[in-house]
């Protein structure tokens, strides 16, 4: 069974406000996700894949038994979508398009979709029905419990995987939220097999309570934004 954090954030995440939506680097994201004993990690940059690549390139040098699956996270017009397994930016301005055809759009492109925090802020809440997800984020550590129990009812009532992330903003707090995943090999193809295949389950539940850092940074880099312009994602 590989233990997986699927739902991360690193500086190259962006935000149209306050610029880097994180506050850690790819590295220092792989460094800690390694040091934790986690067999491998999804990075779901807002916007972007480059979070990812980089992410990815920096494992190879690391571990070559760590691996990282590039990832994006989207907002279409009804909330935010996590798209695993793609190297590219889906063309076009997602929040002009539905849950449907946004899952739609990335499973053409190839990825595997999940519905992450579906019941909280930015969720897709009642459009998971019948949208097309291939797995729902029944535990994302950032949650609150009351909304993290509505997404494990609607896995169970729409038939779904369940997954957990961290959505780790913060490179401290990755792992806070581990999927067990039975898979073929350690690949990335074989781990999104294996997902949508509900050979998953949530293995680890612990809620981030340092998102005061976090939001403490967001009003850093804003007047850093204000002042000096946005920073750009580099392979550090």
């Amino acid at each position: 069974m590989k233990k997986m954090d699927l739902h991360i954030h690193t500086t190259c995440s962006q935000h149209w406000i306050w610029g880097p939506d994180a506050v850690s680097t790819p590295r220092q994201v792989v460094k800690t996700a390694i040091s934790k004993g986690l067999s491998g990690i999804a990075v779901t940059d807002h916007d972007t894949v480059k979070g990812g690549l980089v992410a990815s390139k920096i494992a190879r040098k690391l571990d070559k038994d760590f691996l990282v699956i590039p990832g994006i996270e989207v907002k279409c017009r009804e909330g935010d979508i996590i798209a695993l397994g793609i190297k590219n930016e889906p063309k076009g301005h997602m929040g002009n398009f539905s849950a449907v055809e946004t899952v739609e759009i990335l499973k053409d492109m190839g990825a595997l979709v999940i519905a992450p925090h579906p019941f909280g802020w930015g969720g897709v809440g009642k459009h998971l029905d019948g949208a097309g997800f291939d797995a729902i984020e029944g535990f994302n550590a950032s949650q609150l419990r009351c909304v993290n129990t509505r997404a494990k009812i609607a896995a169970h009532k729409l038939g779904l995987p369940m997954v957990a992330g961290s959505d780790a903003h913060y490179h401290v707090n990755v792992g806070n939220g581990l999927t067990a995943i039975d898979c073929e090999d350690n690949s990335v193809d074989s781990i999104l097999e294996a997902i949508s295949k509900g050979k998953v389950k949530i293995c680890q539940e612990k809620r981030t309570r340092n998102r005061l850092i976090v939001y403490t940074f967001r009003i850093i880099t804003f007047y850093k934004t204000i002042l000096w312009g946005r920073s750009t994602c580099n392979e550090y």
